[in-house]
């Protein structure tokens, strides 16, 4: 009987041994089994796997994480510059090799069974990350040029940061300078700069103003010179026009001139006047007995001024008073 239960035991013992159980690997993880012989060769994807006795199931987190930095960093051997950081970091898990590494480096406490992106950071990446920056700004010559050339500098440690994590079971999302804590110093003359800065920009927004409004002011009187333009091109074309018809209606001029001499014979001065045509007796006449003319000429024409204020040997008509010479007399 105790033979019987004492082969139960071992038996039980033995199965217990050889059966496996189902262990679980989440989304957003890898896993690895560990045997009484070491690591298995194997990194698991999500899913569900069978350990077999004594092997066990390690997790580890493939999620990013990100981390903060504050250094002090001696600028140019003088000035000391304290500046933040930070970085975003996730397990390279379509690297196999890194991440037996993974597993393999990272010491876990007794009884956990999953590595966190946290203890990858500090065990792979941590004094590498720190390191960038130091490089980047301590070989900077002062202060100053540090400051000025602060925006290409942060461009260099993100550049640096990401490429020694290569030689990591991480990869670098981002990296970027968060804040700079000047030197005293460095923030007063900062302020000034942009003081000056914002005087600048008023200053150039005034001048931008007036501009605008002279070359305003620029268009009106370009615009008044076409006009005026315009204006003369029509003179000069009216002109023209009249001339034009002058030249085919010389009756007209001969009335205008009639006209003139007529009114300045009404004036209190004796005076002769000599008819502009009187070389030429025959046109003269042929223009006097124009019918156009002599209606013009006549009292009740459109023109009755002629009649005010005429001395009493201006009583007769005016062709009456001409004279074949061409000479007015009175």
């Amino acid at each position: 009987m105790l033979k019987k239960m004492v082969a139960t035991s071992l038996l039980t013992v033995v199965l217990v041994m050889l059966t496996g159980c189902s262990e679980p690997v989440p989304p957003g993880n890898v896993g690895r089994i560990y045997t009484r012989s070491g690591w298995s060769n194997e990194v698991l994807k999500p899913g569900r796997y069978v350990c077999w006795g004594r092997d066990r199931m390690y997790l580890l987190n493939t999620t990013n994480a990100a981390f903060k930095e504050s250094l002090n960093v001696l600028v140019g051997g003088k000035v000391n510059l304290k500046l933040d950081f930070s970085v975003r970091v996730k397990a390279n898990d379509t690297d196999i090799e890194m991440m037996k590494k993974a597993f393999e480096s990272v010491t876990l406490e007794e009884g956990s069974t999953a590595i966190m992106p946290e203890q990858l950071y500090h065990t792979f990446m941590q004094m590498k990350a720190q390191a960038v920056p130091r490089e980047v700004y301590e070989v900077q010559p002062d202060i100053q040029t540090a400051v000025a050339n602060s925006p290409k500098l942060a461009i260099e440690v993100r550049k640096r940061i990401t490429e020694a994590a290569a030689s990591t079971p991480l990869v670098v999302e981002d990296a970027e300078i968060t804040n700079y804590d000047w030197p005293p110093t460095v923030t007063e003359a900062q302020n000034k700069l942009a003081e000056i800065q914002l005087q600048e920009e008023a200053a150039s927004a005034r001048v931008r103003a007036d501009l605008k409004k002279a070359e305003g002011q620029l268009q009106i009187e370009e615009a008044n010179k076409l006009v005026e333009l315009k204006k003369a091109e029509a003179i000069a074309e009216s002109i023209e026009i009249i001339k034009e018809k002058l030249a085919r209606s010389p009756e007209y001029l001969m009335w205008h001139q009639i006209r003139v001499m007529g009114q300045a014979a009404m004036g209190p001065n004796n005076c002769f006047i000599l008819y502009p045509f009187a070389t030429n007796s025959r046109q003269i006449e042929e223009m006097v007995s124009n019918s156009n003319l002599v209606q013009m000429l006549h009292p009740d024409g459109p023109h009755p001024e002629l009649k005010k204020n005429k001395s009493p040997s201006t009583d007769s008509s005016a062709l009456e008073i001409l004279p074949a010479t061409g000479e007015i007399k009175y």
